[in-house]
């Protein structure tokens, strides 16, 4: 074998453990395929993509800058290099670097999605809806970006398409729950899990995780469980929820689809962690959750608190959708449940602001 099929072949090793999310022997293959293939961009820009996900920024950066000192107009390299200096808190160079790969193909979506939500986050709101207008005129992902322009401009709408929900999901399914955990402080799963324990529930429920991504909630109600059922829009978030190997059915589909097609009182919990934060008009997705519900089954679920005043529902600039406790408690009302435990909680950081908001038990009390 010449050199450079042994090269060939370490880096096509590499990038197979890299999809396979094994990023330390990723790392190991690509690495020796640089040794006998030093002057590649893309083999530096593998192995930068490899040192990200492994928390090694400062190395990830080093191959993005050599791959862009190879190829100055390798825009994935910009973006990705762009996420790595905004992980290592340098927002000014994160910004340059989404930039440069706006300017070096503009057809590419994620730099937009980048750039945009790191000025959201500046506080440089004009120039973040600007970014998203832009991606918009040139037809990129007209579901993600016309709900963050609708966002950004403060308009009303009832729901996320799920092409947003999806996108959002997908592009960083393997990296989920440690971004939840490391950056978001989010212990949501946990708390709901406390809270209907806290209601003595049987040891063998039926129950349905909606919007159930990596599995995190099915994993701590799964000692509950005679029948734990997942569902989610986001086939690479279904993927890592099914090896948790917790779920004993997973569906892909819609929520909003998939509720309808269940049996009445098919179920004695529903579970919804974070999940109406994509929904603004919840009054369907609870009258369906009441209907496949047993009497005395539970709804158990977390909302986020509106940053301005409201009687329903608002769309934030991030792109979620806040509940006010009013609006949810008038639902319980006419759809037949009764609330049996409300706990104001700090659902997540936004930046370095958490954001409040509650969680919910509901019974069903109508047969």
């Amino acid at each position: 074998m010449t050199g450079a099929d042994a090269a060939a072949a370490r880096f096509a090793a590499g990038v197979a453990l890299l999809d396979a999310g094994d990023f330390a022997g990723a790392g190991r293959e690509l690495r020796q395929a640089l040794e006998l293939r030093p002057g590649d961009a893309e083999t530096h820009y593998k192995l930068a993509n490899a040192c990200k996900e492994l928390g090694e920024l400062a190395e990830a950066e080093r191959h993005y800058l050599a791959a862009l000192a190879l190829d100055p107009r390798y825009a994935e390299a910009h973006n990705n290099l762009g996420a790595a200096q905004q992980l290592l808190g340098r927002a000014e160079a994160a910004q340059a670097s989404y930039r440069r790969a706006i300017a070096a193909k503009p057809d590419l979506p994620q730099p937009y999605l980048n750039l945009g939500r790191l000025l959201q986050q500046l506080g440089k709101a004009g120039e973040a809806e600007a970014c998203f207008a832009q991606a918009l005129s040139r037809g990129l992902e007209p579901g993600v970006f016309q709900h963050l322009l609708n966002a950004a401009q403060g308009a009303s709408t009832a729901q996320a398409p799920p092409a947003y929900v999806r996108a959002t999901f997908d592009g960083f399914a393997r990296q989920f729950d440690r971004h939840l955990v490391d950056t978001l402080a989010y212990h949501v799963p946990e708390m709901l899990s406390s809270a209907v324990r806290e209601r003595s529930p049987p040891a063998q429920m039926d129950i349905l995780d909606l919007g159930c991504g990596t599995g995190l909630c099915g994993d701590r109600l799964r000692d509950l469980a005679r029948r734990l059922v997942g569902v989610d829009l986001a086939p690479k978030m279904l993927d890592q929820a099914r090896a948790r190997a917790c779920y004993h059915e997973l569906a892909l589909d819609e929520i909003g689809q998939y509720l309808p097609s269940q049996a009445p009182a098919s179920f004695d919990l529903v579970v919804a962690a974070d999940v109406l934060i994509y929904i603004g008009d919840i009054g369907k997705l609870m009258r369906e959750v009441a209907r496949v519900l047993r009497p005395g089954g539970w709804f158990a679920l977390s909302i986020e608190q509106p940053s301005q005043g409201c009687d329903s529902y608002r769309l934030e600039q991030s792109g979620r959708y806040a509940h006010s406790l009013a609006y949810v408690r008038r639902l319980v009302r006419e759809l037949g449940y009764a609330e049996r435990s409300c706990r104001d909680v700090a659902i997540r950081k936004h930046g370095a602001q958490a954001l409040p908001g509650q969680l919910l038990v509901l019974e069903k009390t109508l047969a």
